[in-house]
């Protein structure tokens, strides 16, 4: 049985990300110390603590801006930051419905912030999976299109990398893979849409997001991602999952826009579902195509592309 987001929350209960992040690091034995952030965010560093200069992953959490972090995210994360010898860093981001975008996206910004009075950009990774996702291509947008209403981050130079996994790019929800792939994804369109009406502000509708990139990425305008900020960009889907005709779309985008200056690169995991590296981490299954991309690609090993 799938459940919906609302039974999700019912069976595992109204947990905080800092609570999850607490007892997990408690279980494990790890470091972990909480810096609190403007717009009520926290950021959680986890494991090797930050020095001066350090590499940084900056790790933004999925489950749709509605759940919070989960072990598989905690175990996945730490296991790209020990591949690519960085300090973790967790945003505590607040979940809708108690607050609506651009909270969120106000808080990643000052996240990277408070990252960027430890290490200079060319240091920094962003990553994130399904929410976490679009919360990463949204940070980019905002780092090259400040928002009016947000105070703009200027970058002395390019960001190291940003990992963006299954992440979710558009309020069109007429894609064929909401179809074909719906007997075998866990998520479902119904999910994706109960998710962002608790997340979209109040009274915006579907058309509206679309007309903001950073809510709504692969209907940017032509152009949008020109002269990207970051030296790298990888982007994965499953091959079973919903939003893999977007992410496909958006590949496309990102190498016709961002490239040269950016290096780009897509991988499909065969035999995955949405978010596959997370769940399977979460269950104890072996990597998949695309968990295995996305530590050579933290560990700069593009051999294995």
């Amino acid at each position: 049985m799938i459940l919906s987001p609302r039974q999700r929350k019912a069976m595992l209960g109204e947990h905080e990300t800092g609570e999850v992040i607490k007892t997990y690091c408690t279980q494990h034995n790890l470091k972990h110390v909480v810096y609190p952030l403007p717009k009520g965010a926290k950021l959680h560093w986890v494991g090797i603590q930050p020095s001066n200069g350090c590499k940084v992953l900056l790790y933004f959490h999925g489950g749709g801006y509605n759940i919070a972090i989960n072990p598989g995210h905690l175990s996945f994360s730490l296991k790209c930051a020990a591949n690519a010898k960085a300090s973790l860093a967790l945003l505590e981001y607040t979940l809708a419905p108690a607050e609506h975008y651009p909270t969120q996206l106000q808080q990643a910004i000052e996240a990277l912030r408070r990252v960027l009075t430890i290490t200079p950009p060319s240091r920094i990774t962003i990553g994130g999976d399904s929410a976490g996702g679009h919360l990463s291509t949204g940070l980019l947008s905002h780092l090259m299109h400040p928002a009016t209403d947000i105070e703009p981050i200027t970058l002395s130079e390019k960001l190291a990398g940003i990992c963006l996994i299954c992440p979710f790019l558009s309020f069109d929800f007429e894609k064929k893979s909401y179809v074909y792939n719906a007997g075998r994804d866990y998520l479902q369109l119904a999910h994706v849409e109960e998710f962002n009406g608790n997340f979209k502000s109040e009274g915006f509708s579907d058309a509206d997001a679309i007309k903001d990139p950073a809510l709504s990425p692969l209907d940017a305008p032509k152009g949008w991602w020109r002269s990207a900020p970051v030296e790298r960009i990888l982007l994965t889907a499953g091959v079973w999952e919903v939003f893999l005709d977007d992410i496909v779309a958006f590949s496309g985008r990102l190498k016709e826009e961002a490239e040269p200056g950016t290096k780009v690169d897509f991988v499909v995991g065969a035999k995955e579902v949405h978010a596959a590296c997370i769940v399977d981490t979460a269950i104890g299954l072996e990597e998949g195509d695309s968990a295995k991309a996305i530590l050579a690609w933290v560990s700069n090993d593009n051999q294995n592309f």
